[in-house]
């Protein structure tokens, strides 16, 4: 998003907005004053097929630059339902074990996860970063952990936990890596001039009859707009905006 120049979604939102809308009325007057149109009839002649190129490309552009941002916030949402699963799995091999039940280990699970929802959400959704103090939560757990294991005469159990842990901390980590992903510019770019082409090639086969053609530049703008406007909702978090992750996972835990 930064280097977008842009601060927020919804900034860029409005920006697309503006921006296609006056270059809609813009090409649109161009084919409908006499004194323009007369110049642009002479490429009168142009095969319909022509027309339909920078359509498909366009189609084609905003398709991969969708896929790649989903595929982000799919591995974001994974690594919140494999570390949610992973603590819970945990809290019911201490509740289990008899061994366990005198441990502070349910009660240090619980306390991280509040953590994350109360703290390292917020944090994830500013300031892109890991929070302090969930940091902490999450090294007190993993102590009580250690210690049920180097407790534990089961060492099935102990795996178990360990294998938890393991998984609880790479989820971690992938979750807080993709607190924020911004694709390069060119491919922005590149999709705002496939829109451009869509409009013109709009304009050039509807130039003959300007009613058709002011329908035809209005539904072609709205469409253009949908898809560029989804995207923008997806540039900068997955943890914000109005496209965001939901953290419910961690709120089983800990209702």
């Amino acid at each position: 998003m930064q280097n977008l120049f842009f601060k927020t979604e919804l900034s860029l939102i409005l920006a697309l907005c503006i921006g296609f809308i006056g270059l809609t009325t813009i090409i649109t007057a161009l084919f409908v004053i006499p004194k323009t149109k007369s110049l642009l009839e002479k490429y009168e002649g142009l095969v319909a097929p022509f027309f339909s190129l920078p359509a498909v490309l366009f189609s084609l552009t905003a398709a991969l630059l969708a896929t790649s941002v989903w595929d982000n916030y799919s591995v974001a949402t994974r690594a919140i339902k494999t570390e949610s699963q992973s603590v819970m799995t945990i809290i019911s091999l201490a509740n289990s074990a008899p061994n366990l039940k005198d441990s502070n280990l349910v009660t240090s699970a619980k306390v991280y996860i509040k953590s994350i929802v109360e703290d390292e959400w917020k944090t994830l959704a500013t300031g892109r970063s890991n929070s302090p103090i969930t940091d902490e939560k999450f090294i007190a757990m993993r102590s009580e952990i250690f210690k049920a294991v180097n407790t534990q005469p089961d060492k099935a159990e102990s795996k178990a936990l360990l294998n938890e842990f393991y998984a609880i901390n790479t989820a971690r980590e992938t979750r807080q890596a993709y607190a924020s992903f911004d694709l390069h510019p060119v491919r922005w770019y590149a999709i705002l001039f496939l829109a451009v082409l869509v409009l013109i090639s709009v304009a050039f086969s509807h130039s003959t009859k300007p009613k058709a053609l002011m329908v035809a530049m209005s539904i072609a703008t709205l469409t253009v707009l949908t898809p560029l406007c989804i995207l923008a909702l997806t540039f900068s978090s997955p943890y914000q905006g109005l496209i965001s992750i939901s953290h419910a996972p961690y709120l089983q835990i800990i209702k």
